[in-house]
């Protein structure tokens, strides 16, 4: 007898703010996406009244047929929630993010901080609602890191399962290495999307003093950029020491666009497809 394929989930995090809310409305519309149930962990205690964003989510849910499972509390301890996530099929975590931790339950350092011992990628969004057309345009940023390999792969997953179009965006390095790296990284990318007939353009640019993942904020808007994949930092050189790691500087910009963040370990989640 064939075995049942697992169902996937996101899981997603809300402190019923307005910024909690769309956590909650990016999450289903990536559980749209991907055919995924949705699991809803309060940060806070649970609102007896809910926004209109809120029960707009459930009721969507219903009516596409989406399984909402709203749990009335959420693990206290980081590694139980990771263990959650892992235990329950989940594919990606979703949360929201502000400066100020007066604002939303997740400032951008103790967002960061839940995202570095993440097994599964995390999607962080500010207040802003998705858009009809969100996520039909991802921008994939490129380097010489051999772990950019991993941000190709997830972003392949969005054209595979929504038709959504890629835009690689890369720099020209002026070092031999680093630009015959990231040739390397092109290449790959290349023969991945092929073989997997994603919808995918490249664009080049020169002179961009910017990291390619913080540019690439500055890029979006030219190709209606919805989400931004972003790689973080396992191993800290003095510049990151000294001027912030690039997820320190790119998470300042989710409330324009979210930005998923994938970390560099070799457990990383990959997606079964």
């Amino acid at each position: 007898m064939k075995e049942e394929k697992k169902k996937l989930r996101i899981i997603c995090f809300t402190d019923y703010t307005s910024y909690g809310d769309a956590a909650v409305a990016h999450a289903f519309a990536l559980c749209m996406i991907f055919r995924a149930e949705l699991y809803i962990l309060p940060l806070m205690k649970e609102q007896k009244q809910h926004s209109d964003t809120f029960k707009h989510v459930l009721e969507m849910s219903e009516e596409q047929q989406v399984k909402i499972v709203h749990y009335t509390h959420c693990p206290k301890l980081r590694k139980e929630i990771y263990a959650f996530a892992e235990e329950n099929n989940g594919m990606m975590m979703v949360i929201a993010a502000a400066k100020s931790k007066k604002i939303t339950f997740f400032n951008y350092s103790k967002a960061l901080s839940f995202i570095k011992k993440s097994r599964l990628p995390v999607l962080v969004v500010g207040k802003k609602l998705p858009t009809a057309d969100a996520y039909q345009n991802i921008i994939l940023p490129l380097d010489s890191s051999m772990y950019s390999k991993e941000k190709s792969l997830w972003a392949s997953y969005f054209s595979r399962f929504y038709n959504a179009y890629v835009h690689v965006l890369y720099k020209n390095y002026k070092d031999d290495f680093l630009r015959y790296k990231l040739v390397e990284n092109i290449g790959f990318t290349e023969k991945l999307y092929d073989n997997l007939n994603v919808l995918f353009k490249k664009h080049s640019v020169d002179n961009v003093k910017k990291d390619i993942d913080d540019y690439a904020c500055d890029f979006a808007p030219s190709v209606k950029g919805s989400l931004i994949l972003s790689m973080t930092t396992k191993y800290l050189t003095l510049f990151d020491i000294l001027l912030g790691t690039k997820e320190r500087k790119t998470i300042r910009y989710v409330n324009t666009i979210p930005y998923l963040y994938i970390n560099q370990r070799d457990d990383l989640y990959v997606l079964c497809t």
